[in-house]
């Protein structure tokens, strides 16, 4: 299975529009494994994801793709926080 970095943000409820995963992504705010990429990435298994939000960096593994959003309570299925 295959995701683009921007859909799969989105999907786990790092932001609260697509497009805004896009725009985010593409102003550096978003990074995979300390490397600035754009938002068609494609995401792997085991990948780090990391966010820069107000000053903090939180940081986010990939455990298991996704193709659909999911609800908050079942976001721990997908990622985990390693910040």
């Amino acid at each position: 299975m295959k995701i683009r970095l921007d859909k799969f943000v989105w999907c786990v409820r790092l932001c609260k529009t697509r497009s805004q995963a896009t725009e985010i992504i593409a102003k550096g705010h978003i990074k995979i494994n300390s490397q600035t990429i754009k938002p068609s990435k494609e995401l792997r298994i085991q990948d780090v994801i990391s966010v820069h939000k107000n000053n903090a960096v939180f940081s986010y593994k990939v455990i298991e793709l996704l193709d659909k959003r999911v609800g908050a309570a079942l976001i721990e299925n997908f990622i985990i926080d390693i910040t």
